[in-house]
């Protein structure tokens, strides 16, 4: 079969690989100059620290299974660090609590009073004997406190958790994918929650590796080319790999209504040290997640300390002009972690990181089928049962593959 794939992004790369593995002629397109999609490192600008800043701090875990095994297949397992989940939470006094996996861990949370811990492991026993599917109509923090958890507990212990997940915060994001992130990585064992962060530029990590994997097996990339429509592409089966409007529009449907949900991302370098592990949340702060990277990719900067800081789910951080998010960021971090110099910052935004997973947006997602022959999508967007992460993205482009061959096999037999 000669198959193309329009979208260069994670699951247009998954699905590239499963069709070659197939013994497919492969044909892949990707409009931007690099492969990688919303997986990416910044182009180098004079004056950036070493290395080069990614458009975020992609973060996967344990239970990433897939996208574990799409990192082992490129060549590069040994660029991911794993380490159990031990998260330093940061609150606004300055104090230190550590969220850490399992029930036991849960109780040792001390950011919330020991009533509400007992609540929080009450909470989650129950969590873990919920369908998931039978709660995408009402929000995850509705959910938990019916099930007796405090709204102290909620922002102070849920969120930390959930808002980086699945991109959005707990009193807005739909509970079936909350149950989902809870039953599969916080209490699943096992090395699940087990964190597995980059130690290699995003670009050179997924990108590039994959576009090199493509390669040696005989498979054509064509970089800056957008693919207007279907129909100009010599193919015996397609791949759409593309955002949920682009995909619509590509595909003659309507779109999906998903909406958008943003990650800003502000990356710092201070005069000196001011954060010990290598990342860390803030209670309270603009600046959710902190990752050390300098120490993270074993490049730390000749002076100081090179921080990336992730907001996840939150637009109004868009609308603030550079200088202005540079500012406000950086002074919340020093707020909380101590007095530092800032030397050098630059900013990444992400306005379409993912879709919005609010209540009654599972019904949305569709499969990898079309009404279109040989035409199958993926994304992570797209029904995979899992929120929409590198993870979602890696499974839908596999079972678009699978879903493709098939198709076009029944057709010849037929």
């Amino acid at each position: 079969m000669r198959a193309a794939v329009v979208g260069g992004g994670l699951a247009g790369l998954a699905a590239a690989l499963e069709l070659t593995k197939q013994g497919h002629d492969v044909h892949l397109f990707e409009a931007r100059p690099t492969l990688g999609g919303a997986v990416q490192t910044l182009p180098e600008r004079e004056g950036d620290p070493s290395p080069p800043p990614d458009n975020g701090q992609h973060v996967a875990l344990g239970c990433c299974t897939a996208y574990l095994g799409f990192v082992g297949e490129i060549g590069r397992a040994a660029s991911l660090r794993r380490v159990r989940l031990g998260l330093p939470v940061v609150a606004e006094d300055g104090s230190v609590a550590t969220i850490r996996p399992g029930l036991v861990g849960l109780l040792r949370y001390s950011h919330i009073g020991l009533g509400e811990r007992l609540a929080t492991g009450r909470v989650a026993r129950r969590l873990a004997k919920l369908d998931s599917a039978g709660h995408d109509d009402e929000t995850f923090g509705s959910l938990l406190r019916t099930l007796g958890q405090s709204q102290a507990g909620v922002d102070r212990f849920w969120d930390v958790f959930i808002r980086p997940a699945l991109n959005l915060g707990t009193d807005e994001v739909s509970a079936a994918p909350g149950i989902f992130t809870v039953q599969t990585a916080l209490l699943a064992g096992g090395g699940a929650s087990d964190l597995l962060l980059p130690t290699a530029p995003l670009g050179e990590l997924h990108g590039e590796a994959a576009g090199a994997e493509l390669e040696r097996r005989g498979a054509e990339i064509s970089l800056g080319v957008r693919v207007a429509s279907l129909d100009e592409l010599d193919a015996d089966g397609i791949v759409v790999a593309l955002p949920p409007a682009e995909s619509a529009r590509i595909l003659g449907e309507p779109e999906p209504g998903l909406e958008d949900s943003p990650i800003v991302s502000v990356h710092l370098l201070f005069d000196r040290r001011i954060m010990e592990p290598p990342l860390a949340a803030l209670l309270g702060s603009d600046a959710h997640w902190l990752f050390d990277r300098g120490a993270l990719t074993g490049h730390e900067p000749e002076r100081g300390q090179y921080i990336t800081v992730v907001s996840s789910g939150a637009p109004e951080l868009l609308e603030l002009r550079g200088r202005d998010l540079i500012d406000r960021i950086a002074e919340q971090v020093t707020e909380r972690l101590g007095v530092a110099e800032l030397l050098w910052s630059r900013v990444s935004r992400e306005p379409a990181a993912t879709f919005a997973p609010r209540p009654g947006t599972a019904r949305l997602r569709p499969g990898a089928a079309t009404s279109r022959p040989n035409v199958v999508r993926a994304g992570a967007w797209t029904d995979t049962g899992w929120p929409a992460t590198m993870e979602s993205a890696i499974r839908s482009g596999r079972e678009a593959a699978s879903v493709l061959a098939a198709s076009v096999r029944e057709k010849v037999t037929a």
